[in-house]
């Protein structure tokens, strides 16, 4: 890169932000890289597709994953293609890019954490109350938390980088953009960002694992008495398919806190760490909350039917011919 003046080339020259010279390792490391920002955005771009194409998956539930899966794939599209340039080379940014970069970063990040607190308390309410669900949880409910979950999502992610700052400086390196909040903000940060979100996860989970096990149990004494398997059959197979649905979500969400907690951690015991550590630490947890993204559609791929036969209409371009729309993809998914 050529620097026109002194200053932004004393911006790049510290331990963040340096040129690497092409080896074996690092050409491995860089397809590695690519490979993971293409399965972030195609996976999800193939959820995105599947749920607003097929009428059949469009359901309040499935609205709220095609929110989960637009924040993914804009992760891949945005943040993690900012976060390797950053790890890989050296590059200048003004300060509006370097904004916008942390607004994507903090935005879809926060997107996705309610996005699966809002999932998870519908499975909740949809097993608790079967027979209320769908006259209370409509399109229309979900389409204003989704709105609202999206704006309110900017306006803190904005507020957060105007209150707190960036580095100074009108040209900056990628990895000296960066914000450093003071222990109220970052407080603040914590407990909206992961402590709250996270206890509505664990605990709506752990009450739908309660109830999961009752709905179990009540099925394996209908299937012992003849007589009241034949009444209650036409009760328990809906019941062994919500309880499909909200396993298969638990290991969503299961894999989800799995990335976010390393990285809440390094923060909020960073101060009980040495300065050096600490950065290492924070560095070797970002990459994992990232990846979060591209973990979502293998998930899908490997629990949900309706997402492999929606995955294979659309690769033999079936999603074109006439009525496509109408196709039954919950045919084989139990």
């Amino acid at each position: 890169m050529n620097f026109s003046t002194v200053d932004e080339l004393i911006l790049c020259s510290n331990d963040t932000c340096q040129n690497v010279h092409l080896t074996a390792s690092s050409v491995l490391l860089y397809i590695c890289m690519a490979a993971v920002i293409i399965l972030t955005v195609c996976g999800n771009l193939l959820v995105v597709i599947s749920i607003s194409h097929f009428k059949q998956l469009h359901t309040p539930t499935n609205l709220l994953i095609l929110s989960l899966a637009t924040a993914d794939m804009m992760v891949g599209v945005t943040v993690l293609p900012i976060y390797f340039i950053s790890k890989s080379f050296c590059m200048r940014m003004d300060r509006t890019f370097c904004y916008f970069s942390l607004l994507c970063s903090f935005h879809f990040t926060f997107l996705s954490i309610y996005n699966v607190s809002f999932i998870s308390v519908d499975r909740l309410y949809a097993l608790s109350n079967p027979f209320q669900y769908s006259n209370k949880v409509t399109f229309k409910l979900i389409f204003t938390v989704n709105c609202f979950n999206w704006l309110t999502s900017f306006g803190y992610s904005m507020a957060y980088i105007y209150i707190n700052g960036i580095s100074t400086g009108n040209v900056l390196c990628f990895g000296n953009c960066t914000v450093v909040a003071d222990g109220l903000w970052a407080s603040i940060d914590l407990f909206l960002v992961f402590i709250l979100p996270c206890s509505v996860i664990l605990l709506s989970y752990m009450k739908i694992f309660i109830i999961a096990r009752k709905h179990s149990k009540s099925i394996r004494l209908a299937k012992g008495n003849p007589a009241t398997r034949n009444r209650k059959y036409g009760g328990g197979v809906p019941k062994a398919s919500k309880r499909k649905a909200a396993t298969t979500l638990g290991i969503l969400v299961t894999v989800f806190v799995a990335c976010l907690l390393p990285y809440f951690l390094s923060i909020s015991f960073s101060a009980f760490i040495p300065d050096t550590l600490s950065l290492k630490v924070f560095e070797g947890t970002l990459p994992l909350l990232y990846l979060n993204s591209a973990i979502n559609p293998i998930i899908y791929a490997l629990f949900y039917p309706w997402f492999r036969k929606c995955a294979k209409l659309i690769f033999m371009l079936n999603i074109f011919n006439t009525d496509s729309s109408l196709v039954n993809v919950l045919t084989d998914s139990g």
